[in-house]
């Protein structure tokens, strides 16, 4: 074949090529103008229906998908226990209950007794008037820091002052009982004397119709003061 026949076929391929494209092209946008009114007048145009699902039909095209109904379980029976031969169910005994009782039991309650209050103790002896021994002194009677022949001594307040007319009772070696008061201005206020022979004397603070004031102090009368310490025969009664 020449050459210049062979060229003339290839051109005319070609043309038919771009021909057949052309066409093509315009009928694809053919229907796509086609298509695209038919939707956009009927937006519904497509309809699925699912599993019987209920839609409204419209126009369109209708797709179904067919499933399938699952079948209900079936329940396979157990088979049947068989109880052994001489088998003896085991007895649950019935509960009881204990003995009732007839009577609600007593109990002795103790009572129990309240105990008094002690009445408060004074500070010191535990009376109006504590003995205490003193020393010797020169205020004793007739000059003598401490005298042999006399029971003697203050009573004195709780500032340490002297009270006059304070009624001191004493019981001699013998038993014998007598009375003192005492003294006051000119002499030493609260000082009392008690003439003593021998033995051991008994003194303390009475009151009222011999109401005890103070404890009983014992005085051994005659022994001699060896010039220190306590006289022997001073015996200070203290208002506590």
């Amino acid at each position: 074949m020449p050459a210049e026949n062979f060229a003339l076929m290839t051109m005319q391929d070609r043309a038919y090529a771009v021909a057949i494209f052309i066409i093509l092209g315009i009928c694809c946008i053919g229907a796509y103008v086609a298509v695209s009114g038919f939707l956009n007048a009927n937006p519904d145009g497509f309809s699925l229906a699912l599993n019987d699902a209920s839609a409204t039909p419209t126009i369109g095209v209708t797709v179904e998908i067919p499933t399938e109904t699952p079948a209900p379980p079936t329940n396979t029976p157990l088979p049947p226990t068989e109880t052994p031969i001489g088998y003896q169910p085991t007895a649950i005994p019935e509960a009881t209950r204990g003995p009732t009782l007839d009577f609600i039991p007593t109990i002795a309650t103790p009572e129990f007794t309240a105990t008094p209050e002690a009445s408060a103790t004074p500070p010191g002896c535990g009376s109006e008037f504590c003995p205490r021994p003193g020393p010797a002194d020169s205020r004793a009677p007739g000059g003598n820091p401490c005298p042999s022949h006399l029971i003697w001594g203050f009573v004195l307040d709780r500032n340490g002052q002297g009270i006059p007319g304070v009624k001191i009772h004493f019981n001699d070696a013998s038993g014998n009982a007598g009375d003192k008061d005492t003294k006051g201005p000119p002499d030493h206020p609260g000082i009392y004397d008690i003439p003593v022979g021998g033995g051991v004397w008994t003194v303390q603070v009475v009151g009222k119709r011999e109401a005890l004031r103070s404890p009983p102090f014992q005085v051994a009368v005659g022994q001699p003061w060896g010039g220190a310490g306590n006289c022997p025969t001073r015996v200070d009664f203290i208002q506590q």
